[in-house]
């Protein structure tokens, strides 16, 4: 349960309660009423206080109390009598869920580790909570939200218990870092990879760099930034942080002076496995990581390195990465079967990074049909790369025949140079400007034995077609 009870709260925001009987532990803070879970509190928007295209959420106080919630922040005081169910009632809904974050921020002392990248930032908060609750009590919001919003309630959602607080911060443009940054004030910064993409909403790569560097704006005296070392953009990286301030940066990578260095990586095809060797700071590792693409073994020594700095047991993390769960946004392996057919599904349909489809590709290359099924690829377009897009797409063409794919649909406007650098344009079945475009072609398509890999951009919603097809049977996740 939350650090905050009812009553802190109502000082805290100089609110007033109503309908309440009783003193209530929360569970935590939401704003997105799709998301609440049991015995949360959720600060209801309005778009005088939060913004013009922000909805009025206090007309849906019966889907808010109905979804799981235990109390609700309002700011018009009628509706204590349209419900009866605990309302506090303040001035600015907004501003008291700042007023929530900022004084447990500024008042529960525990370490605050701020992570983000243009690729891997989720993947590494999900890793490193699971690794590190096995050893002590981990706060984070383990979806993607990682805008102002999400931070601030999961800053305020921190239980009594907690020793460590994990946060998401996505960088997409200018001053945005440095405002993030400050809203947590971090002890520890991390920066997964700054690869392409997005580089449209900053402008150009230089203005990239400039602006993931800035997440360091707030780190605490005598706080660290960890850094990829093997990100093409490292050396750019590391002087952007250096010109704002003397920051003591620490990196992981594959060269010998990382503080956390890769000895050794072998890909287990029989059991879809990273066996992998590493120095964390001196300390020798042979771990396993139960994940595909060939970022792993890299992007797995950052939640180590960062447990190692919180002084918390590396070996113990190591050890533990073999029960790791991939989230759905990391991508997964999976065999559906129904009632005529088997077939295996290699899902990454939430993200549609060049990095990501490079890794994923190839990946794919190593998975074989069962008899006699085949290699069928739905290709969604990338997004927010800006002139590159072509080139990009197109390069996608010699991976895809790389992996030896007999079928190819692509999905969105910027997808149809995949078809014109085609070597073998027999392998091209349709191209569509919206996933329903290829929908029952595709569906009808899938045969016994066959292996699907789809990927793309969010916002191309790949993940409503991946959802048709994990409808059509029963799901065994594989990897």
């Amino acid at each position: 349960m939350m650090y905050l009870t009812s009553s802190d709260i109502a000082d805290i925001t100089g609110g007033t309660w109503h309908n309440l009987s009783n003193e209530i532990k929360f569970h935590g803070i939401r704003v997105n009423i799709k998301r609440l879970e049991q015995d949360d509190i959720c600060f209801c928007t309005n778009p005088k206080q939060w913004g013009k295209k922000i909805v009025d959420s206090e007309k849906s106080l019966e889907e808010i109390f109905a979804n799981g919630a235990a109390a609700a922040v309002v700011i018009n005081k009628k509706l204590v009598k349209n419900i009866d169910k605990p309302l506090l009632v303040v001035k600015n809904s907004k501003k008291a869920l700042e007023d929530i974050a900022f004084f447990v921020r500024d008042n529960v002392k525990i370490p605050r580790v701020l992570v983000t990248g243009t690729e891997g930032k989720t993947g590494f908060k999900n890793q490193m909570y699971s690794l590190l609750s096995k050893q002590t009590d981990v706060h984070a919001k383990l979806d993607s939200s990682n805008l102002n919003v999400p931070i601030l309630c999961s800053l305020a959602s921190v239980a009594k218990d907690d020793k460590v607080e994990i946060i998401e911060a996505s960088v997409a443009g200018p001053d945005v870092g440095v405002t993030r940054s400050n809203l947590v004030k971090p002890d520890i910064c991390v920066i997964t990879q700054v690869g392409i993409a997005h580089v449209s909403t900053h402008g150009s790569v230089e203005k990239m760099i400039e602006h993931k560097a800035s997440i360091t704006d707030a780190l605490k005296k005598g706080g660290i930034c960890i850094v990829n070392a093997d990100s093409p953009n490292y050396n750019p990286l590391r002087e952007e942080i250096y010109k704002r301030k003397y920051v003591d940066i620490r990196t992981f990578g594959s060269g010998p002076k990382c503080n956390a260095q890769l000895l050794k990586a072998d890909f287990d095809e029989k059991e879809l496995l990273w066996n992998v060797e590493a120095d964390i700071e001196g300390i020798n590792i042979k771990y396993k990581v139960p994940l595909l693409g060939d970022y792993v073994p890299i992007a797995s020594l950052a939640p180590l390195l960062t447990i190692h700095y919180l002084g918390y047991d590396v070996k113990k993390a190591a050890d533990d990465f073999v029960q790791f769960k991939s989230v759905d946004t990391m991508g997964g392996l999976s065999e559906i079967v129904t009632k005529d057919k088997t077939f295996r599904f290699f899902d990454h349909s939430h993200r549609g990074s060049m990095l990501g489809y490079t890794s994923a590709l190839k990946d794919f290359a190593m998975m074989h049909p069962q008899g006699t099924g085949r290699k069928i690829a739905v290709i969604g377009q990338m997004m927010n790369i800006g002139k590159i897009s072509k080139k990009a797409h197109g390069d996608l063409a010699p991976l895809l025949e790389a992996a030896n794919v007999d079928k190819v649909y692509t999905v969105g406007k910027f997808a149809k140079p995949v078809y014109d650098n085609l070597t073998d344009k027999t392998i091209f079945i349709k191209h569509g400007e919206k996933y329903k475009d290829i929908e029952d072609q595709f569906l009808n398509d899938i045969k016994d034995g066959d292996i699907i890999f789809m990927k793309g951009n969010h916002r191309i919603w790949l993940k409503k077609l991946a959802a048709k097809i994990y409808e059509m049977g029963e799901r065994n996740a594989i990897r």
